[in-house]
């Protein structure tokens, strides 16, 4: 039986381990989605460069495919991750700093209004989120990936936690 999911992020796909109550043999994989940073990076910012209209193509690219991948994942799994890219997605979104933060869907959403605005050239300087694709990437596909698959909270590890296997 699966009693949590743990959330993995590769250059072209994004993965859904579950893991096992305690005593059980190690986790499966049990989702694959077609999304990672330098897929979406190379389809939709090149050069690090962020537009409005790039933006939403790459929003419905994610959509597309976080669709595509029909998941059947457990409902009310907790959903974790030791990812570098979310524990940068957990700092700018102010979640405060630790071994475990908590990144709520209100938090990356309001992130992501932030990158909207940066896309229209309308952010002011102290809101300014980090300019690189790999960012960008990392915001849109977490967000619709909170979104589609209905999960409001994700759990950012660092790597000593998901060793002792603490999610």
């Amino acid at each position: 039986m699966v009693s949590s999911l743990r959330l993995t992020l590769g250059s072209h796909t994004a993965e859904f381990h579950g893991c096992p109550d305690r005593g059980e043999a190690g986790d499966v994989v049990l989702a694959r989605i077609e999304v990672g940073h330098e897929a979406m990076g190379e389809l939709f910012f090149k050069g690090d460069t962020l537009d409005a209209g790039s933006l939403e193509r790459a929003i419905e690219w994610a959509e597309d495919h976080i669709q595509a991948a029909q998941t059947h994942l457990p409902v009310g799994a907790p959903l974790y991750t030791s990812a570098a890219d979310l524990h940068e997605l957990a700092q700018v979104s102010g979640v405060t700093a630790g071994s475990r933060r908590e990144l709520h869907v209100d938090a990356v959403e309001q992130t992501f209004s932030r990158l909207v605005m940066q896309s229209m050239g309308q952010s002011s300087p102290q809101e300014l989120l980090p300019a690189t694709a790999r960012f960008y990437t990392t915001v849109v596909f977490v967000r619709e990936l909170m979104h589609h698959l209905n999960f409001p909270l994700l759990t950012v590890l660092d790597e000593l936690e998901m060793e002792n296997g603490e999610a």
